[in-house]
C-alpha cells in the first residue's frame, strides 16, 4: 500500500501580531526537508542548558513572504500579498529494539488583500518500530492534519474548495518472518476525513455541502513476501476495505487481490510494483470491478535523489453527482545538490478522475477532471543553522459537471533558522 506523500498547509488576524514578530518572521521560513544537524548531546545541551535531560529535539523556525494570484481558487480569483510563519519540532530516538520519530508542524498565514482567508494549520507525524524478536516486529505510523487548503497528493476532498478540515491516516502492522525467505505482514489502516464547515461560500462550484465528504475508512491487509533472490522480493496481498460516510449515500466495501515485486535494479535504483483486481460493492448502486495498480521508483545518489509514484484504481468521489471515481495518479520528486550550499527541489503531481453515476439515479457519467500541481524551489545554506529559499507553486484544475476550473500561481521567499 502506498501512502502518498502529502503537502499540507483557523485563522489569525495580521493586526494581532506584534510588529516585532512580523519583522523576525519575515526572515524565517519552513524547510521541513532539512537534514537533522549532527552533533553530540541534545539541543538543550548544545545551547548551554545542561540541567535538562539529553533529548534529541530539533526546532526549526521560519517565515516567508510572497504573492498568490488566486487565493479564492475561482476562475477569476482574487490575488493577495501574504506572509507565513512556521515552526517545526522534530524528535528522533533510534535504537536496536525500538525506534521512535515524531514531527509537529505549525503554520500561520496572513493574506493582506483578501479578507476571511487567514489561516492557522498544522500536522503531526509519528512512527514507531519495535522488534520483539528476530522474527516478530511491530510498526505504527500515525499522521494527522488540520488545514484549509486542498491537498493535491491524496484523495481527501474537492480541490477547488478553501474550507477547514481534519484528516488522519493511521497504520498498524505486524511482521512475522517464517523463515529467512518468507514473511507475513498483517496490517490495519484507519483514515478519517472531516470537514468542519458545511459550505465553502461559493454557489457556483457544486460543493455547497462539504460535510458530505465526511467519512471513515478501514482497511485490513494480509501480505506474503518471498525473497526470491538477494535483490528480488515477490509480493502477494489481499485487502478488505470499508468506507462509511456520515451523510452521503456512498458507503462501500472493496476487495483487492494483488501481486507484485520489489526489485533492486542497481545499487541505487529500487522498483516496487503491485497490480491486480479490485471489486467494489456500493450500498445502493450495485457492484463493479476495476484493475488496480500501484508503483514506486526510488533512485538515490550522493548529490541527488528521485522518487516517482503512480497508482490507478477506485477512489472516493469528490464531485457532487458522482457515486464512483476511477483515478489515475502520478507524482515525482527530484532533489539535487547543485553545489555544497545550493540545492534545488522539483515536485510534480497529476491526477485524472473519471466520475461515474449520479447520486439520484446511480447511473451515467458525471464527467472527467484533470488536476496538476507543480513546485519549484531553490535553497541556499548560509551556515549550519541559517538558510534562505525561493519557491514557485503552480496548480490547476479543469472544469467538471458545471463546476468551473481554475489556475493558481504562488511566489514566495524567506529564511529558516534551526536551533
Amino acid at each position: 500500500m502506498i501512502l502518498p506523500c502529502r503537502i499540507l498547509r483557523a485563522r489569525i488576524r495580521v493586526g494581532s501580531l506584534p510588529l516585532g514578530l512580523l519583522f523576525v518572521a519575515s526572515f524565517l521560513a519552513l524547510q521541513s526537508g532539512r537534514t537533522w544537524a549532527q552533533g553530540t548531546g541534545s539541543t538543550f545541551e548544545r545551547v548551554g542548558v545542561g540541567w535538562l535531560p539529553g533529548i534529541p529535539i530539533q526546532i526549526t523556525a521560519g517565515g516567508d513572504a510572497g504573492y498568490d494570484d488566486n487565493v479564492t481558487l475561482q476562475p477569476s480569483g482574487e490575488g493577495s500579498i501574504f506572509t507565513r510563519e512556521n515552526v517545526v519540532l522534530t524528535y528522533a530516538r533510534p535504537g536496536e529494539r525500538t525506534q521512535f520519530f515524531v514531527e509537529g508542524v505549525g503554520r500561520f498565514s496572513q493574506y493582506f488583500d483578501v479578507s476571511g482567508l487567514n489561516e492557522t494549520s498544522g500536522n503531526v507525524t509519528m512512527s514507531l518500530t519495535h522488534n520483539f524478536s528476530s522474527r516478530l516486529s511491530f510498526y505504527a505510523s500515525v499522521y494527522g492534519t488540520y488545514q484549509n487548503q486542498p491537498n493535491f497528493q491524496s484523495n481527501v476532498g474537492p480541490q477547488n474548495v478553501v474550507s477547514p478540515f481534519i484528516d488522519t491516516v493511521d497504520l498498524f502492522a505486524l511482521t512475522y518472518h517464517w523463515s529467512s525467505r518468507l514473511s507475513l505482514v498483517t496490517s490495519y489502516t484507519f483514515e478519517r476525513v472531516q470537514y468542519l464547515s458545511s459550505s465553502n461560500g461559493n454557489s457556483q462550484n457544486g460543493f455547497q455541502n462539504t460535510l458530505s465528504q465526511n467519512r471513515s475508512q478501514n482497511t485490513f491487509s494480509e501480505k506474503f513476501q518471498f525473497s526470491l533472490t538477494s535483490r528480488t522480493v515477490l509480493v502477494s496481498e489481499y485487502r478488505y476495505e470499508t468506507i462509511n460516510y456520515d451523510t452521503a449515500p456512498n458507503d462501500s466495501t472493496t476487495h483487492f487481490m494483488l501481486g507484485g515485486v520489489n526489485h533492486n535494479l542497481t545499487e541505487h535504483l529500487i522498483v516496487h510494483l503491485l497490480a491486480g483486481e479490485s471489486f467494489r460493492s456500493l450500498e445502493n448502486a450495485g457492484d463493479s470491478a476495476l484493475p488496480n495498480f500501484e508503483g514506486r521508483l526510488e533512485y538515490a545518489r550522493s548529490n541527488y535523489s528521485l522518487n516517482w509514484v503512480a497508482s490507478y484504481g477506485f477512489e472516493s468521489p469528490t464531485t457532487g453527482d458522482a457515486r464512483t471515481t476511477k483515478a489515475l495518479r502520478t507524482g515525482l520528486n527530484l532533489t539535487c545538490n547543485l553545489t555544497s550550499r545550493l540545492s534545488s527541489t522539483t515536485g510534480v503531481y497529476y491526477h485524472h478522475d473519471e466520475n461515474q453515476g449520479s447520486a439520484s439515479s446511480g447511473t451515467g457519467s458525471a464527467g472527467s477532471q484533470d488536476s496538476l500541481d507543480l513546485l519549484l524551489g531553490l535553497n541556499y545554506t548560509l551556515n549550519k543553522r541559517l538558510a534562505l529559499h525561493v519557491n514557485y507553486n503552480y496548480t490547476s484544475q479543469s472544469s467538471v459537471a458545471g463546476t468551473p476550473g481554475y489556475s493558481r500561481n504562488s511566489y514566495s521567499g524567506g529564511l529558516t533558522y534551526t536551533y
